[in-house]
């Protein structure tokens, strides 16, 4: 297949996942081209050789006043192609929109490719809504979206009434969990063309690390992992382990990232004498990212709801079950969907320090006999739900029911287009 996949920052060392799913696009012997909104600095977040695909990703204005900076780009575009070029732009130019994100959408409709792909993938709401007039500009392609779940604090939150245009724009979308399935419905997706589709791991990168130790030093190790914002949970992570170590249990606590909520972190830890027991390792590399979860028996995740932002699939869980972890998380969201059942007795709801407590203080009990079990029995969950190479080949087919449907539809599209 011919693949156009449009991200709204790539590469990115937070969206791993991206890199993962197009390597293995191209793996399987697709043609793909990768587009992205922007880039986060860190690279690629998946610690190793960089593709080509990366470094030939090309960009399109986030905004209007990025605009000029494009004008070089579009025109050259324009004259390799000068009858699609502007076949292309007009139909842009003709969807609905103030003139100013039409002029916009013109100029991302020149930018993009002048052959129609099979099949068009946009990750992100965000990047989504910046592109509803992909169905006029690729009428015989499947456009499908990926949403991820809602805004992270702090990233403005789109209007009702564009999440629902931006959700009428495309012919299918996928989500990662049965919870944000139910959260794209509650904003206005149509039941019938939203499609679980969780985000996949290359398990190639995910050797068994046995044999394994737990309770290395006699003591329980936990590690914790993430943007240190208050989303995250970390301060209520820290209260619920202060009162574990203050109870005399033999706890020793890694967290790893950087964040707005870093000097408070420390300060929590310094304030309450828990230097000891718990250390702030700062932003991490990927090698030393899987060390830390192969010396966890805890992998603890303290998330909990911020705005319509709610944890989704929790990557982290499972590259922590992968390493044979065991998992004590936050039921927010679609966190217990992605978490091996048997963990889920040390699980809590989210905000809550009491049932956090309860729940490590279940794990504090437990034999290194026990801890072996149930990471075995995480790896393999994890194994079994989450092969890229399983997700890849089932989204594709499943976007291609929806192709019947898209190129029925158009047909009528079409003469509103030319009308315009």
């Amino acid at each position: 297949m011919k693949l156009l996949a449009i991200a709204e920052h790539f590469p990115s060392p937070y969206k791993a996942y991206h890199y993962v799913q197009f390597e293995r696009f191209l793996q399987d012997g697709h043609e793909l081209t990768v587009y992205a909104f922007g880039l986060h600095d860190g690279g690629m977040g998946n610690g190793g050789q960089e593709g080509a695909f990366v470094r030939q990703t090309r960009y399109l204005p986030p905004t209007a006043r990025e605009l000029p900076s494009f004008f070089g780009q579009a025109l050259r575009d324009f004259v390799r192609r000068p009858g699609r070029a502007l076949q292309r732009s007009l139909r842009a130019f003709a969807h609905p929109a103030s003139l100013k994100h039409r002029c916009l959408n013109m100029a991302r409709a020149l930018l993009l490719p002048a052959d129609s792909p099979d099949m068009v993938l946009v990750h992100n709401l965000r990047a989504a809504a910046n592109l509803q007039f992909l169905r006029a500009i690729y009428p015989e392609a499947v456009i499908a979206m990926y949403y991820h779940g809602g805004e992270v604090p702090g990233v403005p939150t789109p209007s009702v009434a564009t999440v629902k245009a931006t959700f009428d724009s495309f012919d299918v979308v996928f989500t990662n969990t049965e919870s944000s399935r139910k959260h794209a419905i509650g904003r206005g997706q149509a039941a019938e063309r939203i499609v679980i589709s969780p985000v996949g791991f290359d398990l190639r990168g995910f050797p068994d690390p046995q044999p394994r130790a737990y309770r290395r030093d006699g003591k329980l190790n936990i590690f914790m992992v993430g943007r240190l914002s208050e989303e995250k949970g970390f301060m209520l992570g820290l209260q619920a382990l202060k009162v574990l170590i203050q109870e005399g249990h033999d706890i020793k606590v890694r967290l790893a990232g950087d964040g707005p909520l870093r000097k408070q972190l420390a300060s929590f830890i310094a304030d309450n004498g828990l230097d000891r027991h718990i250390e702030m390792l700062g932003r991490v590399e990927q090698d030393q990212l899987y060390r830390c979860y192969t010396e966890a028996d805890v992998f603890l995740l303290p998330s909990i709801p911020a705005g319509t932002w709610e944890e989704n699939q929790a990557c982290v869980v499972q590259e922590a079950m992968l390493f044979r972890a065991v998992a004590a998380v936050s039921r927010t969201g679609g966190v217990g969907e992605s978490t091996a059942p048997t963990m889920l007795p040390f699980s809590f709801e989210p905000g809550d320090v009491e049932g956090m407590v309860a729940g490590l203080r279940k794990l504090v009990g437990l034999s290194e006999e026990q801890l072996r079990a149930l990471g075995a029995e995480g790896r393999a969950f994890a194994q079994s739900r989450y092969d890229i190479r399983v997700l890849n080949a089932e989204l594709l087919s499943t976007a291609l029911t929806y192709a019947r449907d898209a190129v029925v539809d158009d047909d009528d599209s079409e003469e509103a287009i030319e009308a315009a």
